[in-house]
């Protein structure tokens, strides 16, 4: 088991991360908004669902692989660069086709905000970034098998998005009855996220073929 101190730095820097803006919680905030709670908690559940693929893998050394092919890990970066283009490019296309947006929820959209979720944060590089880069740090052999100790990390990683992403998706869908009431608000935020998700698609695959250029 990791140490107390170490484990309680593991807390703080985990929150920083979470507190960030980025896909997945542009997607909660979304979601809420548009939808109301249970298609955004679904969507949180999605994010969570992605560390049952994200934990095992560096565990069992996801890490070692990636450093030894940097190619692969370009390649995970590339499709989630492309896959937040696509999610991007929906939503400035929902925001220019209809004057108002609707607000009513669909039978599928909890299953859809689930889905969207997962392969969001499974996609997304700043999370493996952080699993890879952070978990080995906050381990000592002194605490014992290191594999253990970032088995530890890392379920309590996606366990602790649970509760943040609920904070975030409750208080987006306190504000729908606002939000239908000045639908104007709706389709700049549906703007607003699809340049979001463009501008962070085009970053992240710009910085991919800079490395593989370098």
């Amino acid at each position: 088991m990791p140490s107390l101190q170490l484990f309680l730095l593991f807390l703080v820097a985990d929150a920083a991360l979470k507190l960030t803006p980025g896909p997945d919680m542009a997607l909660t905030l979304s979601r809420g908004m548009t939808q109301g709670f249970r298609p955004a908690f679904h969507s949180v559940l999605g994010n969570v669902a992605a560390g049952f693929i994200q934990v095992p893998a560096v565990v069992l050394g996801l890490a070692s692989v990636l450093r030894a092919f940097p190619s692969l890990f370009m390649g995970i970066k590339a499709a989630g660069g492309l896959y937040l283009g696509y999610l991007g490019v929906k939503a400035i296309v929902r925001c220019a086709r209809s004057a108002e947006v609707s607000l009513a929820a669909r039978p599928g959209d909890a299953r859809d905000a689930f889905w969207q979720g997962f392969t969001t944060n499974l996609l997304n590089p700043k999370v493996l970034l952080f699993m890879i880069a952070f978990l080995p740090q906050f381990t000592a052999p002194d605490n014992g098998p290191v594999w253990i100790q970032m088995l530890v990390l890392g379920i309590t990683m996606k366990i602790l998005s649970l509760p943040y992403g609920s904070c975030f998706a409750y208080g987006a869908s306190r504000i729908r009855g606002w939000v239908g009431r000045n639908p104007w608000f709706l389709r700049m935020q549906q703007g607003l996220l699809g340049a979001v998700m463009v501008g962070l698609a085009l970053y992240v695959l710009y910085s991919t073929a800079e490395t593989l250029a370098a």
